[in-house]
C-alpha cells in the first residue's frame, strides 16, 4: 500500500494519545480493591472493573488478570492488554504485540481495538503501513459510535488516493455483506 508522503497526517495520528472514551487515564485502585468495593471477588470482576489498569504498581495483577481472560477469548480483555502494550504501562512498549491483541478483539467487533488498530495501520506502527486497512478499520469503529473514529474518518479519506478509497469501500462493503 502507499506510504503517507507528508509528514502532517502522519503526524496528527502519530501525536494523537493512545487512549480510548473508556480508559481515558488510569484508575488508582487495583484489581482486588475495585473488586471488593464492587462487592465481587477479583477473579471475575464486572465489565466496567476492566477501567483498573494502572494498579498503583500493582500491574502484575492486571496483566495476570487480562491475560487470562484475553487467552479465553474476551475481546475487552484482549484489547486492555494490547493497549498495556501501546502505552508501555506494565509491560515494555511493543507496537507488534499491540497489534495483535487489538486484532484478536477486533475481529471481533470491539470498536476501540478497531480504532487503535486503524490508527497503527495509518501510521505503519507495529504493522506493515496501509491506509486502506487503516480506513476500513476506522470505519468499521465510527460504524458503532466510536467518537473518536467518526472525527478522524473523513480525515483519513482526505489522505487516500482514488484507487485506495475505492478498494477501501470494496472491501467494507464485503464486510458488510459478510456480516449480515
Amino acid at each position: 500500500m502507499k506510504k503517507i508522503s507528508s509528514f502532517f497526517p502522519a503526524a496528527i495520528l502519530l501525536f494523537m494519545p493512545f487512549i480510548s472514551p473508556a480508559t481515558d487515564g488510569f484508575c488508582s485502585v487495583s484489581l482486588r480493591q475495585a473488586a471488593q468495593a464492587d462487592g465481587q471477588t477479583a477473579s471475575a470482576p464486572r465489565h466496567h472493573l476492566l477501567l483498573a489498569q494502572q494498579v498503583s504498581d500493582e500491574y502484575s495483577d492486571a496483566i495476570i488478570w487480562y491475560r487470562q481472560r484475553a487467552a479465553q477469548g474476551q475481546a475487552d480483555a484482549q484489547y486492555y492488554l494490547g493497549l498495556m502494550y501501546a502505552r508501555g504501562k506494565g509491560l515494555p512498549r511493543d507496537y507488534k504485540k499491540a497489534a495483535m491483541w487489538y486484532r484478536k478483539a477486533a475481529e471481533q467487533g470491539y470498536p476501540d481495538a478497531q480504532f487503535d488498530l486503524g490508527r497503527l495501520y495509518a501510521v505503519g506502527d507495529g504493522v506493515e503501513q496501509d491506509l486502506v486497512e487503516a480506513y476500513i478499520l476506522i470505519s468499521l469503529a465510527a460504524g458503532q459510535g466510536h467518537k473518536k473514529a467518526l472525527k478522524i474518518k473523513d480525515f483519513m479519506a482526505m489522505q487516500m488516493s482514488p484507487e485506495q478509497m475505492e478498494e477501501a469501500q470494496k472491501l467494507l462493503m464485503r464486510l458488510m455483506q459478510k456480516s449480515q
